[in-house]
């Protein structure tokens, strides 16, 4: 069996190939509904959109549920956040905002439309936010009450960003 332990020579030539994929990137105007899914790594679309982020502030205390940690609250905590997912995908969906990110307890999506007017983006976003924390109030399983509600914080901003795929590596 291979030893997958860290060696520095390997790692230069990743970097270094890396580097070397994005040694030119090409810079493109994001257009109405343009796909940012699977983008070239050597392409980044500049956006003019409401970037929201939510994060869930006390994980740490719905893994701490049992007396041990171990599989019951694992399990719990993995099912909430799985409900949580769920429920935001189609909260994005509904709205049209467009995933960025999702780690973990962290949300990252960005508001684009309408394309024209920031200030109904950043009420759109606002109001998203505001049906993210709404919902993560509801999400639990019936007679679950051992799971704490979701504290949340959110945070908005808005502005032109690029848009790029920075890999998994």
């Amino acid at each position: 069996m291979a030893a997958h332990s860290w060696n520095e020579e390997k790692a230069a030539k990743r970097i270094n190939a890396r580097l070397g994929e994005v040694k030119v990137v090409e810079i493109k105007e994001y257009v109405r509904d343009t796909d940012l899914n699977n983008l070239p790594v050597a392409t980044a679309y500049r956006v003019n959109g409401v970037h929201v982020y939510v994060e869930i502030l006390n994980l740490t205390e719905m893994l701490e549920t049992t007396a041990e940690e171990g599989v019951t609250c694992h399990r719990r905590t993995l099912r909430f956040l799985n409900l949580h997912y769920r429920a935001v995908n189609r909260i994005l969906e509904a709205v049209d905002a467009i995933e960025v990110d999702f780690h973990n307890q962290r949300l990252h999506a960005a508001v684009t439309k309408p394309y024209d007017n920031e200030a109904k983006r950043v009420h759109r976003a606002i109001a998203t936010a505001q049906l993210i924390i709404d919902v993560l109030k509801e999400t639990g399983e019936e007679g679950d009450e051992v799971i704490p509600p979701a504290n949340v914080r959110v945070g908005v901003d808005t502005g032109i960003a690029l848009a790029v795929n920075n890999g998994r590596r």
